[in-house]
């Protein structure tokens, strides 16, 4: 039986597993930059899977404007949709940290 050594972690990754809540440190190479920049083929992954899986089961009943993968195309591009709008919704929708007016101190007058 061959015996497993432990991973060497950086300062860095030490730091960031003390810091994280212990449910979350199995999801910390989420968070890594090459991650976060090549995720956009998982999705991509999935239509090309799902494109292939409609083409040999067709739908019993499609509707008029359905074609081979129309359902994987049209959940990719949906999905592409949501998550390139959430930059410029955040932007519009956003409030000021201090919109509630939760700066730390005791306003005067507030005696409910």
């Amino acid at each position: 039986m061959a015996i497993k050594e432990k991973p060497v972690l950086s300062p860095k990754e030490i730091v960031e597993r003390a810091e994280a809540h212990p449910m979350a440190v199995p999801f910390l190479w989420l968070g890594s930059a090459k991650v976060q920049r090549n995720f956009i083929f998982v999705p991509l992954f999935g239509m090309i899977l799902f494109s292939i899986l409609g083409f040999f089961f067709p739908p019993h009943h499609p509707a008029p404007w359905d074609f081979g993968f129309s359902y994987s195309v049209i959940g990719f591009v949906s999905y592409s949709f949501v998550v390139l709008a959430a930059w410029p919704l955040f932007r519009l929708l956003a409030r000021p940290e201090n919109y509630y007016g939760e700066d730390g101190g005791e306003e005067e007058g507030d005696d409910a």
